[in-house]
């Protein structure tokens, strides 16, 4: 198999699963009741529908694509299904409460963590540590799109954290709330004397 098929096999693959997470995020930018989980679901959708279009438009630059959807790994097949099955999942529930959301959370951080690690090895990404003063320096120089996106991936991954943390805390909150119950609300009531 040449280089240039067994690119644009990982390049669709990874347009696929983008688009998959784009849906599922977009979904439960919708079905979330927190608004600021439903704000940071809407920033990671639109990332995923931009590295989706991206990857497409990177695949009709090599003179359109040789490789097709069957063609891609079972593994990225699979995953690809199963999003689309938790995506169909959270479009049918009428929200998305916190409890749900911090199981739903270790799932789309394994799927950022896939996608993380196949970016690097289809555009075989190699990662320096560079001090500030490097950094400064030889930042435009290795700028990339792909190097761009891989970015994405590790900023989806401290987003879904922060979301977690943030569910957590609410969690806590709730569970510690004093439980107050009426026995008499009746004797509070005063009836209009006349």
């Amino acid at each position: 198999m040449s280089k240039i098929i067994l690119f644009e096999r990982q390049t669709l693959s990874l347009a696929l699963i983008e688009k998959e997470l784009y849906q599922l995020y977009n979904s439960l930018s919708e079905k979330v009741e927190d608004v600021t989980a439903r704000t940071m679901f809407a920033y990671i959708a639109t990332d995923s529908l931009k590295h989706s279009t991206i990857l497409v438009k990177i695949i009709e630059e090599v003179n359109g694509s040789k490789a097709r959807e069957q063609d891609c790994d079972q593994n990225i097949i699979h995953t690809q299904k199963l999003i689309n099955a938790i995506t169909k999942n959270v479009e049918k529930s009428q929200k998305v409460d916190q409890k749900e959301l911090i199981t739903l959370i270790d799932t789309l951080a394994d799927f950022e963590n896939l996608l993380y690690s196949e970016y690097k090895k289809a555009f075989h990404l190699e990662y320096e540590v560079f001090t500030e003063g490097e950094q400064k320096s030889q930042k435009e120089a290795d700028l990339n799109i792909f190097n761009l996106i891989v970015d994405d991936e590790v900023r989806h991954q401290r987003i879904l954290s922060s979301i977690t943390h943030l569910c957590d805390r609410n969690l806590y909150f709730n569970n510690n709330a004093p439980i107050v119950k009426y026995t008499n609300p009746d004797s509070w009531y005063s009836p209009p004397r006349g």
